[in-house]
């Protein structure tokens, strides 16, 4: 069954004994595995996670059926996160068509496909499946943007004008994970709730950081993705004292990262490093960072990163800790796997 991207949550929550597989397909690769995440949410806290990846299917078509149908070591309610990189899907099409043919009907299966074309013959597939859904994340135009933020910000009792909402657009790249982020950040501080509305001010974008100074944010994330330990370590020295966003970083970040997913797939696809990162669309401050981070990362380590940010995103507002605490830890963990990669 084909949905849109911003119904497939609701629609598998609400009666998810109904599906056996969703699927996130399309470019947006981090509101793919966002809205993965989501679906799996109401799993997550009684249900055993099995990831699996390319690799786990590729010898045997059947593997991933036979996960979805496997009890728990101790009976326990499980369900499977499969994460396909740009290109896979061709590959894993057997194992998916294997799934949804199957007589059986088991745990329920999540995969992110980010990359694929929905007009594909395993697209189609699903989307004719009764018991599965299919979304396409396309990258969000400006306008889509500034509506979704304004419906985010009236759900959480935040007044936002017109202009606001599209400053928070623009902040955000259109990003609608982070955007949700900073709608929430600025509901905390106006205590605001649905029953409670409170009118926010343009300053307060400049107040809760959401302008912070991109160029040391920069400097912070091509350290750590680009294994300089000594260099990280020297810049998060400097800036302790004032502070800095996390909002921010975690928001340039996963930017960072959607753009690296890109170039690395066209590096998969057997394009030069070189001539790819000469290309007007990338940034020639960035060039050189981002040669270095093609030759350290593969894009299923990309895709790995991109989930562990989204994964800090949720640390951030719901762990209790200090939130400098926790970017400074998963950075330094970052340039400590690039470190050991090159």
């Amino acid at each position: 069954m084909k949905v849109k991207d911003k119904d497939i949550v609701n629609r598998f929550h609400s009666t998810p004994d109904a599906f056996r597989l969703a699927l996130l397909c399309g470019p947006n690769v981090t509101r793919c595995q966002a809205l993965a995440n989501e679906l799996a949410t109401p799993l997550a806290s009684a249900s055993e996670r099995v990831e699996m990846s390319l690799a786990d299917i590729t010898e045997s078509p059947a593997r991933l059926n036979d996960e979805a149908t496997s009890a728990s070591l101790f009976g326990d309610k499980r369900y499977i996160m499969l994460r396909l990189n740009s290109g896979e899907s061709v590959r894993a099409a057997a194992a998916i068509e294997n799934l949804l043919e199957s007589e059986t009907k088991g745990d329920p299966v999540f995969v992110v496909a980010a990359g694929m074309a929905d007009k594909t013959a395993l697209a189609k597939k699903i989307a004719a499946a009764p018991d599965a859904l299919i979304a396409t994340c396309y990258e969000t135009t400006q306008g889509d943007a500034v509506a979704a933020i304004s419906h985010m910000a009236r759900e959480q009792g935040v007044l936002l004008s017109r202009d606001m909402a599209a400053a928070l657009a623009a902040l955000t790249s259109n990003d609608l994970v982070l955007a949700r982020l900073e709608v929430e950040k600025i509901a905390l501080y106006l205590d605001s709730n649905p029953d409670n509305p409170q009118t926010a001010e343009a300053e307060l974008l400049s107040l809760l950081g959401a302008e912070n100074d991109e160029e040391d944010l920069g400097l912070l994330i091509n350290a750590a993705i680009g294994g300089d330990t000594q260099k990280l370590s020297q810049e998060l020295a400097a800036l302790r004292p004032t502070g800095f966003s996390e909002v921010g970083l975690v928001r340039l970040m996963l930017r960072h990262l959607g753009k690296l997913a890109e170039l690395r797939s066209k590096v998969d696809q057997g394009s030069n490093i070189g001539k790819l990162v000469n290309h007007p669309s990338v940034f020639w401050k960035d060039r050189d960072h981002y040669a270095r981070q093609l030759h350290i990362w593969s894009s299923a380590h990309i895709a790995r990163l991109i989930e562990r940010i989204l994964t800090l995103e949720i640390a951030l507002k719901s762990s209790g800790q200090p939130e400098q605490v926790l970017v400074e830890q998963e950075l330094l963990t970052i340039a400590r796997k690039a470190a050991r990669l090159r």
